[in-house]
């Protein structure tokens, strides 16, 4: 309907006269595209709404907008395959306010190809920052500003067109926003805007201040000058995302604006069963005979000889700290998971004169994780010398395994019981009651030992011959797979006698290459991971020796893999001695120099005990480098 009030013809030759009759043409003008034909637009370059050539001053003469549905699979029982259309009217008002460009992925914190993501902070409040080439302005999510009590001009309106075309009337401006990134201060003038995955958007109208600029999406990292002072900024890997969660795309779908393009892809069987992974026949029988391994464990888990203790030093008295203060949200989310540990029956109501805080830390997801603070109970607690085992030692016993899976138990300390005379030092209290664990919690003192014992325990009788175990990772390995069909049934066997749960989504059966602590195994040898690598490469220049121990903490992780680690980090290790932290030029050298080697770290040898074992020495002013090698092949440097 256009601004005069008269009649149009929809692109189906039928007539709509009136508000009402265009919203009820529209719902059955909505067409379905397929995924074919949206790649097709995409790669010509053709609107998705009219299929007319599209750019940034395009205009559709279809003003019914369209919902493009990009799915060929079966749909869920109670889905309908009819959605409405939303009339919008021929746009009046692109003379009283501006128009602003801003990619619609963008808005949900989704990853593409021209964005790079970054942890920044404004006004000592975290943030997350996205640098997207495709939005035209800079942009804050609103609910930051009324969180921080930031100035808003309200009298400023201005428009934004989405990414399919759609516009979006929006008012309210922050003038003089100090956005700190690393080192660098970014000043931005922030248009008010309801994001869902990000809390700001840095556009073009920043990077045109920014003059000459060498960006690298790929490495995710950016490098210009301000006032002749050289800037680097690195995207952080752990923020990127390719795909929209439920949740994320619920955030999205709130904001207003007419319809969401999206694409869904959904792995079906010819019954419209959700579809699992390809295993091995053999393999997929040891898993449906076992399934009660692999679902979620009921009531409390049995006793055993290994039940947690805590063993207090002598002339000590009952540890009390008092509770913290909680915010008002942060207390309903207390209540909920108290609430869900009652009725799993994992804690009980307390009379014990022990008390412990309780604290939320936020994972990835959004969500929060319950922690009980023992930092004081675990001082006056007596240290269980129980040997942790040492990774690079596992993984010497792997020579000559071609076929591996991995279990990851299923919330492993809450398998174990804590011995009945000591429950009442698991006490914590929080702003409602006072409560203990009838299981093993997190964050005790001997926890870790604890559960290592019992998992030697159980499977002692086969260790180092076809199974290796770090806590609750579980790695099974064999040389044929009839074999491994065998050692993974007895594995199995053992954790359903014993009582234990394992977690099938953190799982890998019968693979010939596996990630296990940090690595990537397989027949041809270790090598490092990947995703563990980009977070080293996507580190921010340490400004600290907090920050220094960090990244040596990480990349020395890995530094057998690394040829002549300790001399090219001496000028890093130099730094923390105490009092001569001064970053210079050759720790600027020697950090680039360590993130360039682990990413062309090469794939070493597993030791083979029955060989001859070679040892190269090479020595300089700096330090002495060693390679142990076998068969011509380096096994550690």
């Amino acid at each position: 309907m256009d601004s005069s009030g008269g009649e149009q013809k929809s692109e189906g030759g039928s007539v709509a006269g009136g508000h009402q009759t265009a919203r009820a043409e529209a719902k059955r003008e909505t067409r379905i595209i397929s995924p074919q034909e949206f790649q097709r637009r995409k790669e010509k370059g053709l609107c998705f709404r009219c299929g007319e050539a599209y750019s940034p001053m395009h205009k559709c003469a279809f003003k019914l907008l369209q919902v493009a549905i990009l799915e060929e699979e079966q749909l869920e029982e109670g889905e309908t395959d009819e959605y409405e259309g939303v009339e919008r009217e021929q746009d009046t008002g692109d003379k009283e306010y501006g128009m602003l460009e801003l990619p619609l992925y963008s808005i949900s914190g989704m990853t593409q190809p021209q964005t790079m993501k970054l942890r920044g902070r404004i006004q000592n409040q975290e943030a997350v920052v996205m640098v997207d080439s495709g939005a035209s302005h800079n942009f804050i999510s609103r609910k930051l500003v009324e969180k921080l009590g930031m100035e808003i001009d309200e009298a400023v309106k201005f428009g934004v067109c989405l990414g399919d075309g759609t516009k979006v009337q929006c008012q309210g401006l922050c003038q003089g926003l100090k956005i700190q990134l690393g080192t660098y201060i970014a000043k931005i003038t922030g248009h008010l805007f309801e994001l869902g995955g990000v809390d700001i958007i840095l556009g073009v109208e920043w990077l045109r201040t920014l003059g000459e600029i060498r960006l690298d999406w790929n490495k995710m990292r950016m490098r210009f000058k301000v006032e002749g002072r050289r800037v680097e900024l690195k995207g952080d890997p752990t923020l990127q995302r390719s795909m929209l969660s439920l949740k994320s795309i619920g955030k999205v779908t709130e904001i207003e604006f007419a319809a969401t393009l999206m694409t869904v892809e959904r792995l079906t069987t010819g019954d419209g069963e959700t579809k699992t992974k390809d295993y091995p026949t053999a393999i997929q029988e040891v898993l449906n005979r076992f399934r009660g391994v692999l679902d979620k464990p009921q009531g409390l888990p049995p006793r055993r000889n290994q039940d947690h203790t805590i063993v207090i030093k002598e002339g000590q008295g009952p540890i009390s700290v008092r509770p913290y203060r909680y915010a008002h949200r942060q207390k309903n989310e207390i209540e909920k998971l108290v609430a869900e540990m009652l009725s799993a029956g994992i804690i009980q109501p307390s009379m014990s004169p022990y008390s412990s805080p309780v604290i939320l830390v936020k994972k990835k997801d959004g969500s929060w994780r319950f922690c009980v603070d023992y930092r004081a109970l675990n001082e006056v607690t007596v240290a269980d010398k129980y040997p942790i085992p040492v990774v690079e030692e596992l993984l010497d016993e792997l020579h000559g395994s071609v076929w591996f899976s991995k279990l990851d138990l299923r919330a492993g300390y809450h398998q174990i019981r804590v011995r009945p005379s000591d429950v009442e030092k698991t006490a914590f209290r929080t702003h409602l009651g006072h409560y203990e664990f009838l299981v093993m919690p997190f964050g005790l003192k001997n926890a870790p030992a604890t559960f290592q014992s019992t998992m030697n325990d159980i499977l002692r009788p086969h260790l180092r011959k076809f199974v290796l175990v770090f806590f609750d990772d579980i790695l099974i390995y064999s040389r044929d797979v009839e074999e491994h069909v065998k050692h993974l049934q007895i594995v199995f066997q053992l954790l359903q006698d014993n009582q234990f749960f394992v977690n099938e989504k953190k799982c890998g059966f019968g693979l010939k290459e596996i990630e296990y602590l940090g690595h990537v195994v397989s027949g041809k040898g270790v090598s490092v991971d990947r995703k563990k690598v980009e977070s080293v490469e996507a580190w921010p220049t340490p400004h600290n020796i907090k920050g220094l121990r960090g990244f040596l903490g990480l990349s020395g992780y890995y530094r057998k893999f690394i040829k002549d680690y300790g001399k090219i980090a001496k000028p890093l290790t130099d730094l923390l001695k105490k009092g001569t932290f001064e970053w210079n030029r050759e720790a600027t050298a020697a950090f680039e120099g360590l993130k360039q080697k682990l990413t062309t770290a090469p794939v070493l040898k597993l030791p083979n005990f029955e060989e001859e074992f070679v040892v190269e020495c090479d020595a300089s002013g700096r330090g002495i480098g060693a390679v142990l090698a076998q068969g011509g092949r380096p096994i550690a440097f």
